[in-house]
């Protein structure tokens, strides 16, 4: 699987140290990202396919997509008493998924592959998958699974059966980090050969070194990777490995690898 997205960070709070050519600058030169930061956004991730071939928006269609696809989660009429409804029942009040469109206007996050869709898994990850809905499926013809989040059945022997967002473990939304329904604010801290992003969902925290240092060894696995980074002229490229087998981004495995 091979992506590129659109940076959709935009200022919540932002205290510059120095600017140049309009940039805000750390003592280093580089540019300081350090502040609270919001990635909310109504641009879907994939480009839906009734826009196939449309890269941006008109000005006007942008305020009319805006329009028809504010977040209502109070109309529920078509769920009310099932597992479904208990599971998502926090009223429009508590959710944050953002009213606009990115400023560049485009039609998607995913900006490669170009017709802004995300590539399809191997035919060998799909069989993969296949086999754990299937035994999932078997599993949960007997007595000891219950709804998840998602209203489908899943075991629940034992704690470590739960998914991890019910578990408060992990949202899945931390490496890469893609707006979500709400707590979609992140806060970055940086000096000379470090950056933190403390994440508001779940409040993980990515630990970005720039310092040159190597990535762990491949036995070493964690919830949102080994990232290391550097900087390519005023972009700070982040590199992420050691993914941990819990995690998965859209049916990927710990293999993933996130730049």
């Amino acid at each position: 699987m091979s992506l590129r997205l659109i940076g959709v960070l935009a200022v919540a709070a932002w205290i510059p140290t120095s600017a140049q050519n309009g940039v805000p600058r750390a003592a280093d030169g580089h540019p300081d990202l350090s502040g609270v930061w919001t990635n909310k956004t109504v641009t879907p991730f994939e480009r839906p396919r009734d826009l196939a071939g449309k890269e941006f928006f008109t000005e006007q269609e942008a305020a009319e997509y805006e329009k028809t696809h504010v977040f209502d989660v109070d109309k529920r009429d078509n769920i009310r008493g099932t597992n479904r409804d208990v599971a998502s029942a926090y009223n429009s009040f508590w959710w944050d998924p953002g009213t606009k469109v990115a400023k560049t206007r485009r039609t998607s996050i995913v900006i490669d592959p170009p017709d802004g869709r995300i590539p399809p898994l191997t035919a060998e990850r799909q069989k993969q998958l296949q086999e754990m809905a299937e035994a999932r499926r078997r599993r949960c013809e007997k007595p000891g699974c219950e709804p998840e989040n998602s209203g489908q059945l899943g075991p629940a022997d034992g704690p470590e059966d739960r998914p991890l967002m019910e578990r408060c473990l992990s949202f899945g939304n931390a490496a890469p980090m893609v707006s979500s329904a709400y707590n979609n604010n992140y806060e970055i801290v940086q000096t000379p050969g470090f950056v933190g992003i403390d994440i508001e969902m779940v409040h993980q925290m990515r630990r970005i070194p720039i310092d040159q240092t190597p990535h762990l060894p491949s036995h070493v696995r964690e919830w949102v990777g080994d990232s290391r980074g550097h900087w390519e002229g005023d972009t700070l490229v982040v590199d992420t490995t050691n993914f941990n087998n819990l995690e998965s981004f859209r049916g990927s495995d710990e293999n993933l690898h996130l730049i």
